[in-house]
């Protein structure tokens, strides 16, 4: 009897071993960037699911390591320090970068059936690995309320989490300022499993988003259209209707709306000055057409004793004495 318990307990420790586990060996943010989860290795096999050698590098958290950055088999507790540094050298030196509203894109290889999901994710902002904040998962990976999925074993799988809109970071590691932790965790019995993955917010050093406002440039755009806009009106004030109008909105092009007001002001004035031109050669032309019918009223011709006078506007004749 007490062999055969002996047996069966053995057994279950070896299905202990080799059930679960998976492990983030890529994750992209979405300002850039590229790393994977502390404690992966790359060269770690992908092809089978045993304990040896293709569970070595997955993080399961258990024991002392349960509430910070998890364990491997291969390499015990996982280190920041460490695992940054093995992390950067593996990618190029520069860590995934994130937005705050952005998300990072990671690939988990699900060893086999508990390494399965669905994942949930969450954030460390100070880097210390001990206060996390669940944060959405936007594409998960398919398995049970216990995390199984027999068909998902030995498969690459795509996991996408979301980072706050107000996210700050303010970790260190390895030489690198504003970092922030992402840990996912499947809910497998054996495990969780899963793994941290250590990424930097895109501004950089103080853990404050300070990428180049739009709306800042839009705002200076806005002061300076103003300012040539005096400019420009006070330009074509000086020479309404003529042909140097055209040209000073043109030398105002990029402020082609407040231009194109002050070329409107130019083009009223021209026609006003066209307008009140024609008002005085109207005038002008009554007042000699008055001359003349003041001229022809006074015409007269002499026949004898007899003066022929015609009305230029009836056309009327008289005869006077």
């Amino acid at each position: 009897m007490c062999l055969k318990a002996a047996l069966v307990a053995s057994a279950l420790v070896a299905a202990r071993l080799v059930s679960g586990h998976s492990a983030i060996i890529k994750a992209v943010g979405d300002a850039g960037g590229a790393g994977s989860g502390l404690g992966v290795v790359p060269g770690t096999p992908r092809t089978g699911t045993g304990r040896n050698p293709f569970q070595q590098d997955s993080t399961r958290f258990r024991g002392a390591s349960a509430d910070t950055f998890g364990e491997t088999l291969g390499g015990g507790p996982n280190d920041l320090e460490a695992g940054t540094q093995a992390i950067m050298a593996q990618n190029g030196d520069k860590l995934p970068q994130v937005t705050p509203g952005g998300s990072l894109q990671m690939t988990v290889h699900q060893v086999n059936a508990d390494g399965a999901g669905p994942y949930t994710c969450m954030i460390n902002a100070d880097g210390q690995g001990q206060n996390w904040q669940e944060i959405p998962v936007t594409q998960n990976i398919e398995g049970s309320a216990r995390g199984r999925n027999n068909a998902g074993s030995k498969t690459n799988q795509k996991l996408v989490a979301q980072i706050p809109a107000n996210q700050q970071c303010s970790g260190s590691a390895a030489g690198q300022q504003g970092l922030c932790m992402v840990r996912c965790q499947n809910p497998a019995r054996a495990g969780p499993f899963g793994g941290v993955v250590p990424v930097q917010l895109a501004s950089g050093k103080d853990g404050n988003a300070t990428a180049t406002s739009p709306a800042g440039n839009a705002g200076n755009a806005g002061n300076a259209g103003n300012a040539n806009a005096e400019n420009t009106g006070n330009a074509n004030a000086g020479n309404a209707g003529n042909a140097n109008a055209e040209n000073t909105g043109n030398t105002n092009a990029g402020n082609s709306g407040n231009a194109g007001a002050a070329n409107a002001v130019g083009n009223t004035q021209a026609r006003g000055k066209k307008a009140a031109s024609r008002g005085s050669k109207n005038k002008a032309n009554k007042a000699a057409a008055a001359d003349d019918d003041n001229a022809n009223d006074k015409r007269g011709v002499d026949y004898g004793a007899f003066a022929k006078r015609v009305d230029s506007k009836s056309r009327a004749v008289d005869f006077t004495a």
